[in-house]
């Protein structure tokens, strides 16, 4: 059943059960206006920058405390579905690796299994050592308990399901259960329960608990236990399974087990800081796109081989920071670094006609440039970036095994070909979305276009997902 076909189906059934769900929400909220003068400065702000008013936006800043807390229960307790979008982009990514996976080769077995794991469920942990250590979270105890006991029933229901029916096989051949990636659902299923529950206290507690998961996504790829696809799809579900989880318990429970929630001021704080001096640290994931063939040119043949050979990558996956420091409203410096991971697999054909058979390994690369960059508040909770960047890239050494069995059975495996460590120059530009969100963080995208100069895959589209802390 690994076909793409059945994946596109799956993918149906997962978004008319979304859509489904998302009819069982309720009308908004009637709201107050009042306490004008606490967002006298936003304003001020954008009267300034000579921009229009968002009345929406005024209206609920304006309203009083009371208001204010009905309101913030109100979005608590609706359905949350941004897990949909890691849903997208595992579909996408189905598609357009099916021929690599089907026809890769076998990959080295790195046996990572419960290191992983221990990433995985340490903003799970955190959340529950936090609860018990008296630190008041965003439920009572029952809603928690219940909540993240729903969530786990659904995260390995699903997984499960998937697993048994798709019966992808693992780039390192170990079983037929790759796809999707039960780690990487367990690890967004905790970091969405933890941002629930302690992202009012600080963004660096959401921002932390998103980067173990996406630190498990990417070793789930780099230990060759899943493909690229498994990954985003097992994200998708665990962050669905948590969201999904928490709106039936308030169906059952109901607010009143709602305990806290960010205060008004915290919430203009950081919108006025989103207006005037948004320097911050912002946190990504994604993906990479460009070439993915290394030829024979940019080869180091180890073997004797008489034929002709190239290095095929899978989709990297990539992760990344950033840190910007504005100088006024609309110019920043920034310093960016980020890596990828992606499968490599050798091509050869010999003049002979027996082609060595090889074993894949992962291949990484580096970024770290610098940025100028230019933004522009579009709402009074968003904002729009563009940048340009200069930097350096290094690729590093990656050798391919051809192996044979000896007569006892046993594996022997011979270094085939080499592609040589890399440093070089590169140019770039790239724009960026920030949402400001009730989850004591931004939210947004990031799109980047990076010129490398090297034979060796010189231009890489970035399109990832975001979170900002500000300073």
């Amino acid at each position: 059943m690994n076909n793409p076909k059945i994946h596109i189906r799956i993918y149906v059934l997962l978004f008319i059960l979304l859509g489904s769900i998302r009819m069982l929400g309720q009308e908004p909220v009637a709201l107050d206006s009042a306490f004008v003068d606490s967002i006298e400065r936003l304003i001020a702000e954008h009267e300034r920058a000579d921009k229009g008013y968002d009345w929406k936006e005024l209206e609920l800043m304006m309203q009083s405390e009371k208001d204010w807390r009905k309101f913030r229960i109100k979005e608590e307790m609706s359905m949350d579905y941004v897990g949909w979008t890691y849903l997208v982009k595992g579909m996408v990514h189905s598609c357009t690796q099916h021929k690599y996976i089907t026809e890769s080769v076998l990959f080295q077995n790195r046996h990572f299994g419960k290191e992983d794991y221990a990433v995985a469920l340490t903003p799970l942990a955190a959340t529950w050592a936090l609860k018990a250590a008296g630190v008041n979270s965003t439920s009572s105890w029952d809603r928690l308990l219940l909540a993240n006991s729903m969530a786990m029933a659904m995260h390995v229901g699903v997984t499960q399901g998937l697993k048994n029916m798709i019966k992808e096989k693992r780039p390192n051949g170990e079983d037929g259960k790759s796809f999707p990636s039960g780690h990487t659902s367990i690890a967004y299923l905790s970091a969405t329960v933890l941002s629930r529950e302690y992202g009012y206290i600080s963004p660096w507690i959401s921002i932390g608990g998103y980067g173990c998961a996406t630190a498990t996504q990417f070793l789930r790829m780099r230990h060759n236990n899943h493909w690229i696809n498994d990954t985003f799809v097992g994200a998708g579900i665990g962050m669905l399974s948590a969201n999904f989880a928490y709106f039936l318990t308030d169906k059952m429970l109901g607010e009143s087990e709602i305990q806290t929630l960010e205060s008004r001021s915290c919430y203009m704080s950081r919108m006025a800081k989103m207006q005037s001096n948004p320097s911050g640290f912002k946190y990504m994931m994604g993906t990479e796109w460009g070439g993915k063939t290394v030829s024979m040119d940019d080869l180091e043949v180890l073997s004797g081989f008489d034929g002709e050979a190239s290095v095929k990558l899978s989709t990297p996956y990539v992760v990344g920071v950033d840190a910007s420091w504005y100088l006024s409203p609309y110019f920043a410096l920034e310093a960016t670094a980020r890596m990828s991971t992606a499968h490599a697999s050798a091509d050869a054909v010999s003049h002979m006609g027996v082609a060595p058979t090889t074993m894949g390994k992962s291949m990484s690369m580096y970024h770290v440039d610098l940025a100028a960059k230019f933004s522009l508040p579009y709402k009074l909770t968003q904002r729009l970036s563009y940048r340009a960047m200069v930097g350096m890239r290094n690729s590093q050494q990656l050798t391919i095994d051809s192996y044979t069995y000896n007569t006892d059975g046993e594996m022997v495996s011979t270094p085939f070909v080499r592609v040589p460590s890399q440093t070089r120059f590169e140019v770039g530009a790239g724009m960026s979305l920030d949402i400001l969100n009730s989850r004591n963080h931004s939210a947004g995208f990031v799109l980047d276009y990076y010129h490398t100069f090297t034979s060796i895959m010189p231009d890489r589209l970035v399109v990832a997902s975001s979170w900002k802390a500000y300073f």
